[in-house]
């Protein structure tokens, strides 16, 4: 199901011109027809999931981030500005942790099949006690839209697969913070715990 403009600006609590300049700038992916946008239902809630303040986080910092959720050190950045970004993972809200983050690394797919849905359960899954059934899936990989494109993963704004760009070693962490944004309530709920959990153990 997607939304107009004005009923993405009204789930969301904001204008329709800020709907429309978040879409213009790649926070929303938005299917445009003619001159107006039509919104899916999970767009508007990772949207929703993950609105923050302040500047983008940079590629060597969001990488620095990543590095420190799923190992505890990086070794990308001095020790004073590791410092720091400890500090602001440990005190930021995880959707805020998350929007920034997955900020242009994510895209939504979806499988020709349920079968072939299945193959992209996340590894993450039984360690949040989720079920293998329904839900979102999660195709973690260097070049995520080459590895969608060879797993025949269509392009779909309100796709149930998650492709996103990134390393192996940071592939837990990657799946939580999708599953965060992108899933469903009981996802969502499960991802945080983790996420949390993550952060305090900096």
């Amino acid at each position: 199901m997607h939304m107009s403009t004005s009923q993405a600006a009204s789930e969301l609590g904001i204008s329709a011109r800020q709907v429309r300049r978040s879409a213009a700038n790649g926070r929303i992916v938005a299917t445009k027809y003619g001159a107006s946008h039509a919104f899916s239902q999970r767009q508007v809630q990772a949207l929703e999931r993950t609105a923050h303040r302040g500047r983008n986080w940079t590629d060597t910092v969001q990488k620095a981030a990543l590095d420190l959720l799923a190992t505890g050190t990086t070794t990308e950045l001095s020790s004073t500005e590791r410092s720091r970004l400890k500090q602001r993972i440990r005190t930021s809200d995880v959707g805020a942790l998350a929007g920034q983050i997955l900020r242009g690394r994510v895209s939504l797919r979806r499988a020709a099949s349920d079968e072939a849905k299945s193959r992209f359960l996340a590894g993450l899954a039984s360690e949040l006690g989720l079920s293998g059934g329904g839900g979102l899936g999660v195709l973690v990989a260097q070049d995520a839209n080459r590895a969608a494109r060879k797993a025949r993963l269509g392009l779909d704004d309100a796709g149930d697969i998650a492709v996103v760009e990134g390393e192996e070693m940071h592939r837990k962490a990657l799946e939580a913070l999708a599953l965060y944004a992108y899933g469903d309530s009981r996802e969502s709920s499960a991802a945080s715990h983790w996420l949390a959990f993550a952060q305090q153990a900096l």
